[in-house]
């Protein structure tokens, strides 16, 4: 008899348990874990069977039923339980209704997970106003599904259909223990911007709060900040405009990330000195076209170690100024920077040198744009002294790459291919 089955029965609760909740793929979710361990043996079914901490996990889908609901509920004692809604294809009716059979164990509810595409509805309807225990909730709006089958019958792709209009009452809702928020694409009116501010200083232990693409456009001015002082993480994805920064005060923040709308061409300075102070870990994604927006931001995280801008616009004709602004802004505390779009590497050497007492690690993706026949020499005299500095150089671990076009290939405007390519350097193993 294999040695397994000489285990304690506590011992293979406790390897079953991490078996059913260990990372793998959606196939094997933890409901099909826990009936494919109970078919080795009567001990092993009786093992699961009686191990609470399995059941605990509850996945809302058209192939659930709810018999099979209501006994893992019975199973699962007292301990705090999980929801997701993460499957497109389940119907919205489908998922209200197993919600409502775990409303009466709504007192346990510790983790929500919700990506749907009507997922405000679920949220609207089916997440009770109260969770005196929740810890995570995070509802994401998904885009339709589309029958790619028709698309020979239909040549157009057909439109999406129009959200119904739904009131997330964020006033009455109140989930004091929540400790994760994250909201995606589900819309949040101007509104109901004060509602919302309520609903987020009632979590005064929020940790990490995620918002991407919240907002409709136009201006979302607020009467008021709120302070979280235990969060740490903070994201906000497409804002619209620059008064969603002054929302929110963040005394003891660590990590910022900031993306803002490809749209939004103008930016009014806003007053955040002390919002995000004690940030240190900062990305900023589409701000290259705003110079005003780079300064108003950085200037606001003086603490920053770590600094990466992201996804610049080759359109705007103040996509490459990113290392010349960071040449005026005084970081004591920089570590490690990452641009992804440098033109100039004369102007990014004066950059590093600038901050070389405290930098450790550069990371830039370079526009090899070229330069034409008829160019200077002493053009080619800077880059090369730039390239080769940069190499050299000792106290800073550099790396540089091309940056790729819209189809992954690299820009090559000129003949000089084989100069370029040995030219493009890596840092050593040595020195990462």
């Amino acid at each position: 008899m294999p040695s397994i089955h000489f285990l304690p029965p506590e011992l293979l609760s406790v390897i079953m348990d991490i078996a059913c909740h260990s990372e793998q793929p959606a196939k094997t979710r933890t409901d099909q874990a826990s009936q494919v361990l109970g078919l080795v043996s009567k001990l092993w079914r009786a093992v699961v069977l009686g191990t609470p901490s399995i059941w605990t996990t509850y996945y809302l889908e058209k192939t659930t039923s709810v018999d099979n609901t209501k006994k893992a509920l019975e199973r699962s004692g007292g301990l705090p339980l999980t929801l997701r809604a993460v499957d497109d294809s389940s119907d919205f009716t489908d998922i209200n209704e197993q919600l409502s059979t775990l409303q009466s164990r709504s007192a346990r509810w510790k983790t929500v997970e919700i990506a749907h595409p009507n997922a405000a509805s679920v949220l609207e309807s089916g997440i009770p106003s109260t969770l005196p225990a929740i810890h995570t909730l995070v509802v994401k709006a998904t885009p339709h599904s589309i029958n790619l089958s028709r698309l020979d019958y239909h040549p157009f792709l057909p439109p999406s259909p129009p959200q119904p209009s739904v009131s997330l009452a964020w006033k009455t809702r109140r989930y004091s223990t929540l400790r994760h928020l994250e909201l995606s694409k589900v819309e949040l009116k101007s509104s109901e911007v004060e509602d919302f501010l309520d609903f987020l200083e009632a979590c005064s232990d929020l940790h990490s709060l995620k918002l991407d693409g919240i907002w409709e456009r136009g201006q979302y001015n607020a009467a008021r900040s709120v302070t979280l002082p235990s969060l740490q993480e903070l994201e906000l994805r497409g804002i619209p405009s620059s008064s969603v920064l002054a929302w929110i005060v963040a005394p003891r923040l660590r990590r910022l990330v900031l993306e803002k709308v490809a749209q939004l061409r103008y930016w009014a300075p806003v007053e955040i000195e002390s919002n995000f102070a004690s940030a240190t870990d900062v990305t900023l994604l589409r701000f290259s076209t705003l110079p005003s927006a780079l300064r108003n931001i950085i200037s606001a995280v003086p603490l920053v170690s770590h600094l990466a801008l992201i996804s610049f616009d080759f359109r705007s004709p103040y996509a490459l100024s990113a290392d010349i602004i960071l040449q005026d802004q005084t970081l004591p505390c920089i570590k490690s920077l990452h641009i992804q779009g440098v033109f100039s590497l004369y102007q990014l050497t004066k950059t590093v040198k600038f901050h070389q007492s405290t930098l450790e690690k550069v990371k830039v993706h370079y526009f090899d744009l070229g330069l034409s026949e008829e160019s200077l020499a002493r053009e080619y005299v800077e880059r090369d002294d730039a390239l080769k500095w940069l190499r050299e150089e000792s106290s800073v671990v550099f790396d540089v790459d091309h940056c790729g076009g819209i189809f992954g290939s690299r820009y090559w405007s000129h003949e000089d291919r084989r100069w370029r390519r040995e030219m493009t350097c890596h840092a050593p193993q040595d020195r990462l």
